[in-house]
């Protein structure tokens, strides 16, 4: 009988669970090292706890699996050289330190020819003087690490707003993106293994809610033309990052159709959540057979469906959401609860996919 591989997942949340969840059905076994004690992943694998700067809990956990991935990028640089050294990580460390910064990542945009919003840097004081000549209002100041569902960001509308938001984000590395007319917003997901073997999911459309994903659809109903052209940036950007697992490029659809690239996430992704019903493979099956070099699943759409987060009090709210005028034409309503303990506002509770 073949042995079963050992993967650690790097983070408890629900991106963890739902990764631990779908390893069931490919004879792999879940180690999950959290940092919390109410982790969701705890209700379904294992769970090693410790600070994730913990070297010696770090070594514990990973002498106990055959690979390590991860659920959140921000894990410390000194933890992933300690983990490079003793086991295989995928997605890949190079990758990480691309994604887990926007300067970097804008880098690699403009280093690969793929678009992105006109960017500014700011690092210094010395950098205003320039900013002060090219910049064009509104923009948005981001932080250059760290920042996700709209935490680390400010709109910004003249010059005296940037010089605020600056000092209100500690004066940290910032990149700043002019502001743009936004049609639609989509994200593609793709999956590739060790081998180079590639397979790319149809498109999503998101909806966000205060700088957070509220609604997913499936399929997003692109035209072919862009979407073709998103695909193929997506496989350009996992061919030349030699990315192993599953990759989420974010990308905006302008008021002139041009296609932008947002940011990218190294890992399994909220609005991919959709693919547990509404595809072939999720996006989570898709991820380990990818990290563990197996055939990648199908990617085709099995049925249409829409992904609602249950954010915040939404999670008290699932028969009032279920009624919704704009859910009524589906048949079948699947809760996905995270069992988080507390609710707090922006928090990411649960989902329902709407099939």
């Amino acid at each position: 009988m073949k042995k079963k591989i050992k993967v650690g997942i790097i983070g408890g949340g629900q991106l963890g669970m739902m990764l631990a969840k779908a390893s069931k059905r490919l004879n792999i076994i879940p180690l999950i090292y959290s940092n919390t004690k109410d982790s969701p992943a705890a209700k379904v694998a294992k769970v090693y706890y410790g600070d994730f700067d913990d070297i010696k809990k770090i070594k514990e956990f990973i002498n106990q699996v055959d690979i390590v991935t991860y659920e959140f990028e921000n894990i410390p640089t000194k933890s992933l050289k300690i983990i490079e050294q003793l086991v295989p990580i995928f997605p890949p460390v190079h990758a990480l330190k691309i994604t887990q910064d926007r300067i970097k990542e804008k880098k690699f945009f403009n280093d690969n020819d793929i678009p992105y919003v006109k960017t500014l840097i700011l690092k210094k004081n010395l950098d205003l003087q320039i900013i002060k000549k090219e910049i064009s209002f509104p923009s948005i100041i981001k932080t250059a690490r760290l920042g996700y569902d709209g935490k680390g960001q400010y709109t910004i509308n003249n010059y005296s707003d940037l010089l605020k938001s600056w000092n209100m984000l500690d004066k940290a590395n910032c990149v700043i993106e002019e502001k743009i007319n936004i049609k639609k917003e989509i994200s593609i997901i793709g999956a590739r293994t060790i081998n180079g073997d590639i397979k790319i999911f149809p498109s999503f459309k998101n909806i966000h809610k205060n700088h957070i994903l509220d609604i997913t659809r499936l399929p997003s109903r692109t035209n072919k033309k862009t979407e073709n052209l998103a695909t193929e940036y997506t496989i350009k950007i996992l061919n030349k990052l030699k990315y192993v697992g599953v990759l989420c490029v974010e990308f905006f659809i302008d008021s002139s159709d041009n296609l932008i690239a947002n940011e990218m996430a190294p890992r399994v992704h909220n609005s991919g959540h959709i693919t547990i019903e509404a595809c072939k493979t999720s996006q989570f099956e898709q991820h380990l057979r990818a990290i563990t070099n197996k055939t990648l699943g199908k990617v085709s759409i099995i049925r249409p469906a829409v992904m609602k987060n249950l954010i915040g009090n939404d999670i008290s709210k699932i028969n009032l959401i279920k009624t919704k005028k704009e859910f009524s034409n589906f048949k079948k309503a699947n809760l996905h609860n995270y069992y988080k303990k507390e609710i707090k506002p922006g928090r990411k509770m649960g989902h329902i996919t709407f099939i």
